[in-house]
């Protein structure tokens, strides 16, 4: 098995062929799809590895981005590694693991995230780790149906549904206006001011708008005002990604992003999607019900003493610790950080 690697968009040719192999794979998202380079928040230089067979028929595929002497393909909550059905894996992920040595012209850090075990990979001197309390994913299996999910989501999730949509005041819609952008992107910026985070371009928000293909936005409006947002992310066919979230405070009780969240889910399993992915697992996204889903990272660090190992396990340590902590101490540097 060969790799082909790349580094800007695939030629038409390639992108055909590289959108017919994940029409086919499992857990197929929108960063291992052609428009991974064209996407406005992916942060670094993009690259992906195509495994191929004799036949040039693409067998397996890794995305990912380059940044100082590290290369890495995703996180716990977006694995960016696929691999087709009826493959043969070893031979795949050596090909990937060649062409990811070729793009990274020897970098000490190379790790991969997968939706499954990929023993392959592990035996040929990655390290493995797998996704915790914190880092696994709510997944639904938009295969048994929209009314057989509502019946799996939690007694106080379908009560606020139920609620919510008896009392008809909150519209639930896809964005459409330059007046709805404009209202939530104030919402954006207000919710960033909050959290302490830098908010992104309206410029950014605008493309990828605009890339509907990979993307939608739905919105929550009461009174003809916008109050809330969600961003989604989707490979066609395959999996539905709940991206972003931003809302107003003083709509909370209205239950708006309950209400985007379950017609997002309508929506996915009347476009034919196979997953719907909730890139976590907290509270608010178990009441959907589903599946916690374990991913796994596989990491190979060639770095002088294995630094990059050794700073990563000071953290859990430091972690470990501070979990250790009395609760009021904990939460008190919580709001000392988010200042």
């Amino acid at each position: 098995m060969r790799f082909v690697t790349l580094t800007s968009p695939p030629d038409a040719e390639l992108a055909e062929k590289w959108n017919a192999f994940l029409s086919t794979a499992r857990y197929a998202t929108h960063y291992t799809t052609p428009n991974y380079f064209i996407d406005p928040y992916v942060r670094g230089a993009r690259f992906a590895v195509l495994a191929t067979d004799d036949a040039d028929n693409i067998a397996a595929v890794a995305t990912g981005v380059r940044d100082g002497d590290a290369l890495t393909c995703g996180m716990f909550s977006r694995p960016q590694t696929v691999f087709g059905n009826n493959i043969a894996p070893d031979a795949a992920a050596a090909a990937l693991l060649d062409g990811l040595n070729a793009v990274g012209g020897g970098r000490a850090l190379v790790e991969l995230f997968t939706w499954e075990s990929m023993p392959e990979f592990a035996g040929r001197g990655m390290t493995t780790r797998v996704s915790g309390d914190t880092t696994s994913i709510v997944v639904l299996d938009l295969a048994v149906g929209a009314d057989a999910l509502f019946a799996g989501f939690s007694q106080t999730r379908r009560n606020e549904l139920r609620k919510g949509i008896k009392q008809q005041l909150v519209e639930v819609k896809e964005l459409e206006t330059d007046e709805e952008l404009a209202e939530l992107y104030s919402i954006h910026c207000d919710w960033n001011a909050r959290k302490g985070n830098v908010p992104a371009d309206i410029e950014q928000m605008k493309i990828a708008i605009r890339q509907r293909e990979n993307r939608r936005v739905f919105i929550a409006k009461v009174e003809g005002q916008t109050v809330a947002g969600s961003f989604y992310r989707f490979c066609p066919g395959g999996v539905v990604e709940y991206a972003a979230n931003f809302s107003m405070p003083e709509y909370q009780k209205l239950r708006p992003n309950d209400l985007i969240g379950w017609h997002a889910i309508q929506w996915a399993c009347s476009e034919g999607f196979t997953h719907f992915s909730m890139g976590g697992a907290h509270l608010f996204l178990r009441r959907f019900g589903g599946q916690i889903v374990t991913t796994f990272r596989y990491r190979r660090d060639g770095s002088r003493f294995r630094s990059h190992d050794l700073r990563e396990n000071a953290r859990d340590l430091g972690s470990q610790a501070f979990q250790k902590l009395p609760t009021t101490f904990r939460n008190g540097v919580r709001r000392i950080l988010a200042r």
